[in-house]
C-alpha cells in the first residue's frame, strides 16, 4: 500500500454508540488519501468490533491494554504511515470536506508544520447531531497564521481542538514526547503549546468538526479537582527557561497566571482561601489586569464574610 498524506487517528474506549459514525465520517472524506488508525484502548464494549464490521481496508484497528488517551494517541502516532497525522477523537465528527481543507490551508502555506479548524458544537441529547445538514465549506478558504498561540488563547480561545488539527509527522518526530500519558486532561494542550513554539501553525476560521456536547463520560472542566493541571507548570518553566522569543514569553507566563487567577476562584467559592491566596499570588504576572485584582478583592469580601459569622 502506499504512503497516504493523511493518517487519521482515532482513540477509542468504550464509545460503542458513536464509533462506527465517527469512522464513517472520514470514510466520507472527498480527499481520498488517507488511512484510518483506530486505537482501541482497552475498551470493554463491541466498539472495536462494530469497527472490524464496517470492512474497509483503508481502516486499521491497533488493540492495547488500557492505558488513557495519551498512549492511545502516541500509539497511533507511532503506527500513522502518513506524511501527515490528523487526530479526531471517537465520539466526534469530520466535515466531509475537512481533509481537503487541510490540503488547501496546505497549498496557501506549504511550509507549515500544524493545520487547524474550528468545531462546531452540537447537543447529543435535543437531536441536534441527528438533523445536521453539511454545507460546502467557502472557497478560497479563510485562513491565517498563528504566530502566537498563547496571545491567541488568551484573546479568543484555542482556533482548533483536539479533533481538528492536523499535525506533521516529521514535526512529532522532532519532540522528545508527544501527549504527556499519565494525564487525562490538559494532555492535548501540552503538545498543542510546545508545537507552537516552533511555529508554523495555520488555520481556518471554519468548522471542519462537530464536537458533541452531552456526553455523559465527557471530561469537563479543566479545574475539577482543584489543581492547578501540569500543563500550565510546565509552559511556565519553559518561558522562565530563555528558549522563547520575548512576546512568547510574555504571553505564555501571562496565559499560566489566567490559569492560577481561574484555580483561586474556584478555591474561593469553596472556601479554600489560603490555597486560593497562594494561587493568587502565583499570578503576579497577570496583575496589570482587571481580573487579578477582581479575584483579590472578592476573595477578601467572601473571607470577611466568613469570618464575621
Amino acid at each position: 500500500m502506499d504512503k497516504p498524506l493523511w493518517s487519521v487517528v482515532i482513540p477509542l474506549y468504550n464509545k460503542q454508540d458513536f464509533i462506527e459514525d465517527t469512522v464513517s465520517s472520514v470514510l466520507a472524506q472527498t480527499d481520498a488519501d488517507y488511512e484510518v488508525v483506530v486505537v482501541d484502548d482497552g475498551s470493554t464494549d463491541e466498539g472495536p468490533s462494530r469497527v472490524v464490521a464496517l470492512g474497509d481496508a483503508r481502516i486499521r484497528l491497533i488493540q492495547q491494554p488500557n492505558g488513557g488517551v495519551s498512549r492511545a494517541r502516541n500509539r497511533g502516532i507511532r503506527e500513522a504511515r502518513g506524511a501527515w497525522v490528523v487526530l479526531l477523537d471517537a465520539d466526534d465528527l469530520l466535515h466531509p470536506e475537512a481533509l481537503k481543507a487541510y490540503r488547501e490551508m496546505l497549498g496557501q502555506h506549504p511550509d507549515a508544520k500544524v493545520l487547524g479548524g474550528r468545531e462546531l458544537r452540537l447537543s447529543h441529547v435535543n437531536g441536534e447531531i441527528e438533523r445536521l445538514c453539511w454545507t460546502a465549506l467557502p472557497s478560497p478558504l479563510p485562513v491565517r497564521q498563528v504566530d502566537n498561540l498563547p496571545a491567541a488563547f488568551l484573546k479568543a480561545g484555542l482556533p482548533f481542538s483536539s479533533s481538528s488539527i492536523a499535525i506533521r509527522l516529521d514535526h512529532l518526530s522532532s519532540l522528545e514526547t508527544w501527549f504527556p500519558e499519565g494525564e487525562s486532561m490538559g494532555e492535548d494542550l501540552d503538545l498543542w503549546l510546545r508545537l507552537a513554539e516552533q511555529g508554523g501553525i495555520v488555520c481556518t476560521s471554519v468548522a471542519i468538526v462537530v464536537y458533541r456536547v452531552g456526553l455523559a463520560d465527557s471530561l469537563t472542566g479543566a479545574y475539577r479537582n482543584l489543581m492547578l493541571l501540569p500543563v500550565w507548570q510546565r509552559l511556565r518553566e519553559r518561558a522562565r527557561s530563555g528558549g522563547m522569543r520575548p512576546a512568547l514569553v510574555r504571553d505564555s507566563l501571562r496565559l499560566a497566571a489566567e490559569m492560577e487567577i481561574t484555580l483561586a476562584r474556584r478555591l474561593g467559592r469553596a472556601g479554600r482561601y489560603a490555597q486560593a491566596w497562594t494561587h493568587l499570588s502565583h499570578a503576579h504576572e497577570a496583575m496589570a489586569g482587571h481580573r487579578w485584582w477582581v479575584t483579590a478583592v472578592a476573595l477578601l469580601l467572601r473571607h470577611q464574610k466568613l469570618l464575621a459569622r
